[in-house]
């Protein structure tokens, strides 16, 4: 009797089916969850940009302009115009020539003056007149300049080579001149004149062997001149002080005048007024004696 034997299945085959399918199992879960972490992580960060952007002039073209006025108007005595009703009128248009205005008027004020912003309301005009507001720049350099070398031969544009400075200085300097004159609004008459001058700031920048810029300024110590307990006027305090001028780059407290305190500062300064023409006439007879003297003396011999 002869036995049939079943062909059964290859037991390695079976096994090698099972891990397959065991690992795709296994991976697919992770794959899910990288793709989800990508997704989500995208939506988390997101994205953004910033934007730059230049004014037309420059910031320390600016301070330099504003500091030389801020220290010009500081050099005036503007006291011969305290207890006055002034109005303060530009006699042209310069850069930043209402910064300037605004510096006299403040200046006007801290010294005694009835500042107003109706001319009407005023008894005396004060013309500001700027004479030259603005920068000049100076370059030095040691070492080879910036070289353009033209198209020649195979070469179809021109090529430059940068700059090499050992050693390099740039300086920029801010220029003002400043008449002022007050007069009468209604006859004309001139009482004051400040005179001219003129101030001046600066900033310079250096670079040695590339490293740089290394920047002094002359307004980094601005209105340091005068502090502020000393800018109420005498007149308003009663003390006489020599000397004394205000800054309008310091900080300060003024008293605020009442009506007695007005016809206090109106007196006192008709009073200085009457002596100081007394003064002026005193002085003549006495040339005019002088001169008779020599006179007779001439006359006897």
């Amino acid at each position: 009797m002869t036995l049939s034997r079943k062909t059964l299945p290859d037991d390695s085959a079976n096994v090698e089916k099972r891990r397959r399918r065991l690992h795709r199992a296994l991976l697919a879960p992770k794959k899910f969850n990288l793709l989800t972490f990508m997704l989500s992580l995208g939506l988390i960060t997101g994205c953004g940009t910033t934007k730059f952007s230049d004014t037309s002039r420059t910031a320390t073209e600016q301070l330099l302009i504003s500091s030389a006025m801020e220290d010009l108007v500081d050099q005036y005595d503007y006291s011969r115009l305290a207890g006055l009703k002034v109005f303060v009128k530009s006699a042209n248009t310069t850069t930043d020539g209402d910064y300037l205005k605004s510096l006299v008027r403040q200046q006007l004020a801290a010294n005694g003056a009835f500042v107003k912003d109706d001319e009407t309301l005023a008894d005396y005009i004060v013309e500001v007149a700027p004479g030259a507001v603005g920068t000049n720049r100076y370059e030095l350099m040691y070492g080879v300049p910036e070289t353009t070398i033209p198209a020649l031969g195979t070469m179809t544009t021109a090529m430059s080579i940068p700059e090499f400075a050992l050693i390099k200085r740039t300086d920029q300097k801010a220029q003002v001149k400043l008449r002022m004159w007050a007069y009468n609004k209604t006859t004309g008459a001139i009482i004051w004149q400040s005179g001219i001058m003129t101030k001046s700031s600066q900033i310079r920048d250096r670079w040695i062997f590339g490293a740089g810029p290394f920047t002094t300024a002359t307004y980094d110590n601005a209105g340091l001149r005068l502090g502020g307990d000393q800018a109420i006027p005498p007149s308003f305090n009663g003390e006489e002080q020599e000397d004394e001028k205000t800054s309008v780059a310091t900080e300060a407290a003024y008293h605020e005048l009442d009506e007695k305190a007005i016809e206090r500062l109106q007196k006192l300064r008709e009073e200085g007024l009457a002596k100081a023409v007394e003064e002026d006439e005193a002085e003549e007879p006495l040339e005019i004696e002088e001169d008779d003297s020599s006179e007779k003396k001439d006359d006897n011999e």
